[in-house]
């Protein structure tokens, strides 16, 4: 029976080894691409779960609840690098440790979050700022893991976001916000809005900036074109990615547009929506790859136009 339990032990172990040693060589060979990431808020979330993904390999059999925390930061990792799988917490909920015992770690999880906070209402949030953002997660499930025990552990991975937030909270300081988007013209024409101004990367949620600039457009629609009998919404992405994807992508820009216009105002039955992918291109650039530089030479692709019928 002793025999039994003990190669049944082994393994287990085993069968482990084999699924960090697999994470390990997936997160390696994932991180070039999480580098070429063209958003930097992005590519250093991508980075920081890929990370994340190696270091929680040691972890892996702390806890049967969380034996898949290293999967699940690889994962992360792919979701941030291409969006080809959902986004899954590596923790469950916020457990503070207990400010009697750990004053210090409390202190430090509060200076985390602040920082966090401040990013992500700022327009100047970078690669270190995604990589903290990733890093908070992985330091909330330490602290969920060991929650209502004895035994405690996570202060590595506390101290290390800690000294993240501090340098991006010298960046935010520092930071000089880019200037206010200019009114879009009026509608004698169609008017083309760029979707990067509009949203974030693979993103059809209207940044604030974006949101302005649809609430001025609105208000000149409204005070110039009282006659207006039709406005048609055409959402365009890049080539880059699948065609199913794109037009996906576009349709939502659109709506989230459509949406916008509607809440300023411009009655629903007024404005058509379509999504038109890669279609109708103003702009042609040589590679097949998302490298920053095709990324941005096809910026003109991705847009949102506006047209009076």
């Amino acid at each position: 029976m002793n025999k039994t339990l003990i190669w049944g032990a082994l393994l287990v172990a085993l069968a482990s080894a084999q699924a960090s040693a697999s994470i390990r060589s997936d997160a390696e060979a994932l991180m070039p691409a999480a580098q070429r990431v063209a958003d930097p808020y992005q590519r250093g979330q991508a980075e920081g779960w890929l990370e994340i993904a190696e270091r929680q390999d040691s972890h892996v059999l702390v806890s049967s609840v969380y034996n898949d925390a290293a999967a699940r930061a690889l994962n992360n990792g792919r979701h941030f690098i291409d969006g080809s799988v959902p986004f899954q917490p590596i923790y469950g909920q916020k457990n503070w440790p207990s400010i009697e015992t750990r004053e210090k770690w409390v202190k430090a999880l509060q200076e985390i979050e602040r920082a966090n906070q401040r990013a992500s209402q700022s327009p100047c949030r970078g690669e270190d700022a995604g990589r903290l953002a990733a890093l908070t997660d992985a330091a909330w499930k330490e602290q969920d893991e060991t929650h209502g025990t004895r035994w405690v552990h996570g202060w590595d991975e506390i101290e290390r976001a800690r000294q993240l937030a501090r340098k991006v909270s010298d960046e935010l300081d520092k930071c000089v916000p880019p200037p206010a988007p200019q009114p879009p013209p009026p509608l004698a024409e169609p008017v083309s809005l760029s979707a990067d101004a509009l949203f974030d990367f693979d993103s059809a949620m209207l940044k604030p900036e974006g949101q302005r600039m649809v609430e001025a457009l609105a208000e000149r629609i409204r005070e110039s074109h009282a006659e207006l009998r039709l406005l048609r919404i055409d959402g365009y992405a890049d080539r880059l990615g699948s065609a199913a994807h794109n037009e996906k992508l576009s349709l939502q820009r659109a709506q989230a547009v459509q949406r916008s216009l509607q809440a300023s105002g411009i009655a629903a039955e007024r404005i058509e929506v379509n999504g038109r992918g890669a279609a109708e291109p103003v702009k042609f650039c040589a590679g097949k790859t998302a490298t920053p530089t095709v990324v941005e030479c096809l910026a003109p692709n991705r847009r949102v136009q506006i047209s009076m019928q």
